[in-house]
């Protein structure tokens, strides 16, 4: 602030944070109507902040680096999402309910290709995006589990409870725009078409609406 000037809340403030690059993942991570949890989830993956057992092992905490879904391989982020059968499973079941025809693979091959295609605005970048940070959120949650209540579901279980929270979200819909791309991803989804709408008016450079 130069001297003489009036004084400012918004400049001293602004004096005072950290200005960063926007990292290209952002967009991926914080949208419209996302699920806080979720989204903070997959942030910590993409600043690698979990503490998967490579690292503990690394760090003397633990001696074991075993999956804890049983696939024999070392856990690491790159295995659990999604490199390891058990989670490449279920991500792939999404990515088909998501109108997208391809194979996982580890998690430098999936940030890559989230930060490639997950970019845009449209109802199926959006529902891609929420459906991702739920498989990783439920993915990780499942892994805890293993680890500290001995608890264990299957695939199926953890593929409802993925639904379970899309769907959910999806109730929130105002309108979505009739089109090829999301009258497929409405089916997929088992969405009510009433939502679907023709020349609907939507918020500018959106093509849906949330309330």
């Amino acid at each position: 602030m130069k001297k003489g000037c009036n004084f400012s809340l918004h400049e001293a403030w602004r004096a005072f944070i950290l200005h960063s690059p926007i990292v290209p993942w952002s967009n991926v991570v914080w949208f419209p109507r996302q699920i806080p949890k979720h989204s903070f989830c997959l942030w910590l993956t993409f600043r690698d902040g979990h503490k998967t057992l490579n690292k503990l092992h690394r760090w003397g905490v633990v001696q074991s680096v075993c999956c804890a879904f049983g696939c024999g391989q070392k856990e690491s982020i790159d295995h659990l999402f999604f490199a390891c059968p058990f989670t490449t499973t279920i991500w792939n079941h999404f990515l088909a309910k998501c109108g997208f025809r391809r194979c996982s693979g580890g998690w430098s091959v999936e940030s890559a290709w989230c930060i490639q295609r997950l970019q845009g605005n449209s109802f199926k970048s959006w529902i891609t995006k929420l459906t991702l940070t739920a498989v990783m959120y439920q993915c990780w949650m499942e892994r805890n589990n293993h680890f500290f209540q001995n608890s264990f579901r299957n695939c199926d279980s953890l593929i409802e409870s993925v639904a379970l929270d899309i769907e959910g979200k999806c109730r929130g819909l105002i309108r979505v725009a009739d089109n090829p791309t999301n009258s497929e991803l409405f089916f997929n989804w088992n969405l009510p078409t009433s939502l679907l709408s023709v020349g609907a008016s939507m918020p500018a450079g959106y093509s849906w609406s949330l309330q």
